[in-house]
């Protein structure tokens, strides 16, 4: 091939310009016809394909005899990717309705179903993938066939999903179960499921997120109270949930609470919004729940901040206004989502509208996360996290006695960075020993010892400077002390 360049003629040029559909094209006015088979189709969702498009499942009638589900992909520019009118998922006799889905983070999706197969109200699921192929048994793998409807789906980030729905099994209320199935289609947990919440009354419309973590937040409308309100649960990854039996209140206030819809938050909770009939008509309204299953007030929190010096952490927080009956709790974790261990209320110290909580009792070179929750009468609350918190290495430490000065006793605490053997001693002024207060092997890590003004004798020494010397391995610090009588 020669290197010469041939001249294209400009009305060729400009015939193959014009000849370039936008990349927009196949979306129309009034939208792109997914399925216009023969007979209704309904109740159709939705999830990403991950690539800019979407897979769309619905429940079918073309049959002429039952409900089917069919499910379609439909790219970024608005070209469908599937077989005209959709691939079917489940043809199977009875009726397959309502169907939900959820991406299978492999450009396909995983979608289930209520399925009266059977004669009774079953739950199913199938996947597909990005190229509409279906993967697991054919019409669906069984999740649970003990009664059931309304199903709810979540992704489990691995390919699978964690499926929810309504539950009759106790043949007297509707109870709230989950199944999750892998990206192969075997269930991974008990037979037909494990129980989210078995309460009285009855829990209808669960909806649920992902947590993030392998596991999933589940929502519903609740009926053990005298009106439906607003509950969750958590579930991880092996079927264990994580909050209180029977899920956290997220709204119990007067009237109706229905409906409830849900996202994540992020942060391993969600974001919660429902129906709500408090004020006599339908409003909407909202609650975010944490991690660990607390509803987040910070509504009257002003500001929250924390310092750092040689010899504690302080977690300082401010508020708009307050309840005089508000307790706090403050919660502390080596790692961002705990486990929290709560530290004791008798660090804590109040001054109007603003609190300080002092943690004495940290290790160097650590990283510290903090939780503080408020409790008004029995209902505890999330108020703010924060964190990570980091503490430095340190060298042999003698802090400074604490009070100083002080009447009759104070306390002397110290760091060893490594086990050695340790004395800690008081002196006078004039360099005689007064009192020995430690003298043997110690590990490394924090301690503390009381001095109580007397002698080795016993006996109350008289008013002024001393000093408190720490000897550890081959390495002395002094500090000087006051005593006031």
């Amino acid at each position: 091939m020669s290197g010469t360049i041939k001249a294209i003629p400009l009305v060729v040029l400009c015939a193959l310009i014009i000849a370039v559909p936008s990349v927009w094209a196949d979306w129309v006015q009034d939208g792109v016809a997914l399925c216009t088979a023969t007979g209704y189709q309904q109740a159709p969702t939705i999830a990403s394909d991950g690539a800019g498009g979407a897979i769309v499942t619905w429940q079918d009638y073309r049959s002429g005899s039952n409900y089917d589900i069919y499910a379609q992909r439909v790219d970024a520019s608005g070209a469908v990717q599937w077989t005209a009118d959709g691939v079917a998922l489940c043809t199977a006799t009875g009726d397959q309705e309502y169907p939900t889905i959820a991406s299978d983070g492999a450009g396909g999706a995983i979608v289930t179903w209520g399925d009266t197969r059977s004669g009774n109200y079953d739950i199913y699921a199938q996947r597909v993938d990005a190229s509409g192929v279906v993967q697991w048994t054919t019409d669906g793998v069984v999740l649970c066939t003990k009664g059931s409807a309304e199903p709810t789906i979540a992704s489990d980030g691995a390919g699978g999903a964690i499926v929810t729905w309504n539950d009759y099994r106790s043949g007297s209320n509707d109870d709230i179960y989950a199944q999750r199935v892998n990206a192969s289609g075997t269930v991974e947990w008990a037979a037909d499921g494990i129980p989210l919440c078995t309460a009285t009354g009855n829990q209808h419309w669960p909806t649920s997120v992902s947590d993030g973590a392998g596991g999933a937040i589940v929502t519903w409308d609740d009926g053990r109270g005298r009106d439906d309100h607003i509950y969750a649960q958590r579930v991880n990854a092996s079927g264990v949930v994580q909050w209180a039996a029977d899920g956290v209140a997220l709204c119990t206030a007067g009237g109706i609470q229905w409906w409830p819809k849900i996202i994540s938050d992020g942060a391993g909770g969600a974001i919660v919004t429902w129906y709500d009939e408090r004020g006599g008509k339908n409003d909407i309204y909202a609650q975010r729940v944490d991690a660990a299953g607390h509803t987040v007030v910070a509504t009257l929190l002003q500001n929250y901040a924390s310092t750092f010096s040689e010899d504690r952490i302080a977690i300082t927080w401010t508020l708009s206004e307050i309840d005089e009956g508000i307790v706090f709790h403050v919660e502390r974790a080596t790692v961002s989502d705990g486990p929290f261990i709560e530290l004791p209320s008798s660090a804590m110290r109040r001054d109007g509208l603003s609190f300080t909580f002092i943690d004495s009792d940290w290790q160097p070179n650590m990283s510290y996360w903090y939780r503080v929750e408020c409790q008004i009468g029995n209902e505890r609350k999330a108020l703010f996290e924060m964190g990570p918190i980091a503490t430095p290495a340190l060298p042999l430490t003698l802090y400074q006695n604490s009070p100083n000065p002080f009447n009759p006793s104070t306390t002397i605490g110290y760091y060893l960075p490594e086990r050695c053997r340790v004395k800690l001693e008081i002196y006078d002024i004039s360099g005689r020993r007064i009192a020995s207060l430690v003298n043997g092997e110690q590990e490394k890590g924090r301690y503390a010892a009381g001095w109580n003004g007397k002698d080795d004798g016993g006996r109350s020494v008289v008013s002024g400077v001393y000093f408190c010397k720490l000897a550890a391995g081959k390495e002395t610090i002094t500090r000087k002390m006051v005593l006031i009588r």
